[in-house]
């Protein structure tokens, strides 16, 4: 499976985060629950449109971002040039040299839903082995993928989680969207 965007694709990535990029990324970032200390993994960090505004409320934390394609990860590092404590790294969640128990939260920008079923099983091991104790999976899908979010949950749940909370969502250009936050215990 290519994982790689298309030009266009990338293209229109960018006007949408230049034209919409508060109202669409910004505020689910603002959502995520952080105080600033934080070391924060972006799980498919796609072009780093949530990450830009992540990495600004991180005054002593670290954020590292995290891609399956070259291109974006490219882009990604244009994206946050400037911003401090940021890391990127590509390849498959499951087969990169992170620190296990070594961030506090976790967070899924419109991510899960494109992967397989069989890919989700090594996933969201690999993104619970990740986290410390007590912290947070925060993840946001589209609510049209309803068998794919009952999966994606059940899988959560059986890696070692509860369900802290949960909104449903309307941005502009994305629909109606789920945002759940997943604490490991």
């Amino acid at each position: 499976m290519n994982f790689e965007p298309t030009n266009l694709e990338v293209f229109l990535t960018k006007l949408i985060f230049r034209f919409f990029g508060k109202v669409v990324y910004k505020e689910y970032a603002d959502r995520l629950p952080l105080r600033g200390n934080e070391s924060v993994l972006d799980f498919g960090c796609g072009m780093g449109t949530v990450a830009y505004y992540v990495s600004k409320r991180l005054t002593t934390g670290d954020l590292t971002c995290t891609d399956v394609s070259a291109k974006w990860l490219e882009v990604c590092q244009k994206t946050l040039r400037g911003c401090r404590d940021v890391s990127f790294i590509l390849g498959d969640i499951y087969k990169l040299p992170l620190q296990k128990k070594n961030f506090d939260l976790i967070y899924c920008h419109l991510v899960l839903h494109d992967i397989s079923e069989c890919e989700l099983v090594m996933v969201i091991p690999a993104l619970s082995e990740l986290l410390k104790p007590h912290g947070l999976l925060v993840f946001r899908e589209p609510l049209d993928e309803a068998n794919k979010l009952r999966s994606i949950h059940d899988l959560i749940v059986q890696n070692g989680f509860s369900k802290k909370d949960s909104r449903i969502t309307d941005a502009p250009l994305m629909d109606t969207t789920l945002e759940n936050i997943y604490m490991k215990y």
